[in-house]
């Protein structure tokens, strides 16, 4: 069984794939595995859960979609500044 990796821009609902040009996913449904971006690492992390809340940056979005991650990362899609990736509190 392999992973198809699919890649959205924030406040889309269709994700394009990273390998094969024709195919998208539609949906606004939780992934299973999200990829850091570069600067964090790039590594492959797991879902663990998902919820609606405050942006960590601004007022411009209450109620913006998080993902609880592996390794106490998380991330929000914001609609003013997109992805912001954060460590949950408690973690080293």
């Amino acid at each position: 069984m392999s992973t198809e990796w699919f890649h959205r821009q924030p406040g889309e609902q269709v994700a394009h794939s990273e390998d094969t040009p024709n195919m998208v996913l539609l949906g606004s449904g939780a992934p299973d595995w999200v990829r850091l971006p570069p600067e964090l690492g790039g590594d492959t992390l797991r879902v663990r859960g998902h919820f609606r809340g405050a942006c960590p940056k601004c007022e411009a979005c209450p109620d913006c979609a998080h993902l609880v991650l592996d390794e106490d990362y998380g991330v929000a899609e914001c609609v003013a500044h997109g992805f912001l990736w954060y460590r949950r509190r408690g973690a080293e």
